[in-house]
């Protein structure tokens, strides 16, 4: 069994006898509402496929048992793809248990970090970047729109005290790829409002961290999926949390 799989796993047995009751598949985020469980969040990657991307009369979510949604994380459509994790996300993210082990705020009091040392980020954070620059001596940054390091990710990971991942690799299904890369390296993490909060289907991965984030306002999440907002929109108008679990190999 392969680890997208495993997620899938890992959720079946939350999903038992529930519905979705809202969702919304916006142009940068989409979030799902389960019911007596709350809402999740996945990247929504249509990438250059936007003309092909409808869903047929023949597909819907809406109301729908979520133990038959999440399975369409493992499917090539990226609408199903998101509903799926954002699906995923909502069963995982909200488990009390968990979430009393968690760090608030900010990873990189946990990490000590000095002017020696590189970072590696595989996906873009402008405020995570603007962060660490001048902190460190060198961010590598992986990500379209960047100019070319003129190294493979291995030769980078091979120096690299800490490696931040996108999560929207979940999404577009390069996380194992990217992973594969990593080993060795010290500090890996996952980052991202499409985070799954589950350190134990990650403990056999080189990841350490996972930094995701709770649902502070729901009806207020949901709006700013609707209107197109992303991320930093999310966390400024705080109906995100941001909040991070150590994997515990």
């Amino acid at each position: 069994m392969g680890f997208y799989e495993d997620l899938v796993e890992k959720a079946l047995p939350l999903a038992r006898a529930k519905k979705i009751k809202r969702m919304c598949v916006g142009i940068n985020y989409t979030m799902v509402d389960v019911e007596r469980c709350g809402p999740g969040l996945a990247y929504t990657d249509l990438g250059e496929k936007k003309y092909c991307c409808e869903v047929g009369e023949e597909l819907s979510f809406w109301k729908r048992p979520v133990d038959i949604v999440l399975k369409g994380y493992l499917s090539a459509h990226p609408v199903e793809v998101a509903v799926g994790l954002a699906s995923i996300n909502a069963l995982l993210n909200n488990r009390k248990d968990v979430l009393s082990e968690a760090v608030e705020g900010e990873i990189f009091s946990e990490i000590p970090l000095g002017e020696k040392d590189e970072v590696l980020m595989v996906g873009y954070f402008a405020s995570v970047f603007e962060r660490l620059r001048g902190r460190v001596k060198k961010v590598w940054v992986f990500d379209k729109g960047f100019e070319d390091p003129g190294f493979g990710l291995r030769e980078v990971a091979s120096k690299a005290k800490l490696a931040i991942i996108s999560a929207s690799t979940l999404v577009n299904k390069s996380f194992d790829s990217v992973i594969e890369e990593l080993e060795g390296v010290k500090e890996v993490i996952l980052m991202g409002p499409s985070t799954p909060l589950v350190p134990e289907v990650f403990r056999f991965t080189p990841v350490t961290w996972l930094c995701g984030s709770v649902v502070l306002d729901a009806e207020g999440l949901f709006k700013r999926v609707c209107e197109g907002k992303g991320a930093p929109a999310f966390f400024k108008s705080k109906v995100l949390k941001k909040v991070s679990l150590r994997v515990k190999k």
